[in-house]
């Protein structure tokens, strides 16, 4: 019986705007959700957040995002490790709109 081995999640902190960033910049892996222009939520995972957000903004990040601009940074989790954070990401990816907003919001701890 093959035994499925899942990474521990070593969550180190989480915040809601650029400006919550300072004690993290030195953190290897983030996942962060956007708010687009049109209030729909965009997931992805960065090494360099504050890079990655000024990306999406300038046009070159996702395709998705391209459509929707002005984005802005409306949730972010750090990890230590980037495999956790993409297994994160497809965690979120795979939540409702309505259970994104609840943990931008801060009212659920959906892990």
């Amino acid at each position: 019986m093959e035994v499925k081995k899942r990474l521990v999640s070593r969550r180190l902190g989480v915040g809601h705007s650029i400006s919550d960033l300072s004690a993290f910049l030195e953190e290897n892996a983030f996942v962060y959700l956007l708010r687009c222009n049109d209030k729909s939520l965009y997931c992805g995972w960065t090494c360099d957040i504050n890079k990655r957000v000024r990306t999406h903004n300038a046009g070159k990040g996702a395709k998705y995002t391209r459509a929707r601009l002005p984005v802005e940074l409306a949730y972010f989790e750090v990890y230590e490790d980037k495999i956790v954070a993409m297994q994160r990401e497809c965690e979120i990816k795979k939540l409702t709109k309505p259970e994104k907003e609840r943990l931008i919001n801060g009212t659920a701890n959906i892990i």
